[in-house]
């Protein structure tokens, strides 16, 4: 982010527009590369998710995955969040989905009555975020 010359605030902030466009578009650049790399395309003109099968890449969804990582991780540090207690509060949240929660057809788990969301406000307070 320094060689880059990216600003990378010490406290949580929201970033100029400019500086949220950016992080947008690199987030969503990989994130369609990454679907592309797993053998999907978006249709186009879509106007909900729905893809047409395509040739699958191990070697692509990998780097698609690390690159997602790298501009999710960059998007945290140009807001100056220390996504690490973050990712642990979302972690512990998500494992609570497992206490009583049920598997979707489509493989995906769905919460149960104890499920406890994460509290990301509280973890953002610990590291100096004011909500202004």
């Amino acid at each position: 982010m320094r060689l880059a010359q990216q600003a990378t605030p010490d406290l949580p902030i929201l970033p100029r527009l400019e500086v949220r466009k950016l992080r947008a578009r690199l987030i969503f650049e990989e994130a369609m590369e990454t679907i592309n790399a797993l053998g999907f395309r978006l249709l186009p003109d879509s106007t909900k998710i729905d893809f047409v099968e395509a040739t699958a890449d191990i070697v692509e969804i990998a780097d698609g995955c690390a690159d997602l990582m790298v501009v999710t991780i960059g998007t945290a540090i140009a807001c100056g969040i220390d996504l690490d207690p973050i990712f642990q509060e979302v972690h512990r949240s998500n494992m609570s989905k497992f206490i009583d929660g049920h598997r979707r057809e489509d493989g995906k788990w769905i919460k149960g009555p104890a499920y406890s969301p994460p509290n990301i406000k509280a973890e953002l307070i610990k590291q100096g975020y004011t909500g202004a």
